[in-house]
């Protein structure tokens, strides 16, 4: 049996990252939500996010932990081998979306924006495949496209966005009428048109591959 011992890890419980079986994240924060941390009062002490490669079991902490500073759930994109993390600022009021690519041990801004242009911080997310960050709004049933372009999609109802790839969009559907059913609904990246729609789930493999499983 190899065992490893993480040292300094004793709060932080590793989750591996979805569409990938080789890279897990441990993140401590004492609050779950970017908004939570008004609550502060500008004494929040900072998320804590590290990487772990698996098997080699080598830590990256590519962000280092600052004081009023909160750091999403990163995303993973499969194709180049790097996580998208969304960064607010509350020292600045700016939000960030940063690209890590751990073979480089680089970081680096792939945008910046006033806390005043992305509103409330409820549902501001990055997706893949490229990285792009979108703000949904449950109320209305629509997604803002925040960078690096600039749109609204009007979506049905219990519709969610799942990923893009090759200028199209993947969204998941559930319907209750009443048993639970789930719809895979892929539309246009540019129009947001319905081009296909499917009885059943998405899945995103480790190998990028997209498993539609239905009836």
């Amino acid at each position: 049996m190899n065992i490893k011992i993480f040292k300094g890890f004793e709060e932080m419980y590793p989750e591996r990252m979805d569409e990938t079986d080789s890279w897990y994240y441990t993140q401590w924060t004492p609050c779950s939500e970017a908004y939570e941390v008004l609550d502060y009062k500008n004494n929040y002490p900072g998320t804590r996010l590290c990487f772990i490669e698996y098997p080699s079991g080598k830590v990256f902490q590519p962000i280092e932990q600052e004081k009023n500073v909160f750091l999403e759930r990163p995303v993973y994109d499969h194709k180049d081998n790097s996580f998208g993390i969304i960064r607010y600022d509350f020292n600045e009021e700016i939000v960030q979306a940063l690209i890590f690519k751990p073979e480089c041990s680089s970081v680096k801004i792939l945008t910046e924006m006033a806390f005043t242009k992305v509103g409330d911080m409820v549902n501001l997310r990055l997706i893949t495949s490229p990285f792009a960050l979108v703000k949904y709004h449950i109320q209305r049933e629509t997604v803002d496209f925040l960078w690096p372009k600039e749109m609204n999609i009007q979506f049905e109802e219990n519709e969610s966005l799942y990923f893009q790839s090759d200028g199209k969009l993947y969204t998941t559907k559930w319907i209750e009428d009443p048993d639970y059913r789930e719809e895979a609904i892929i539309r246009d990246g540019e129009t947001g048109q319905i081009l296909e729609r499917s009885p059943g789930y998405l899945r995103r493999m480790p190998d990028d591959s997209v498993w539609i499983m239905t009836k």
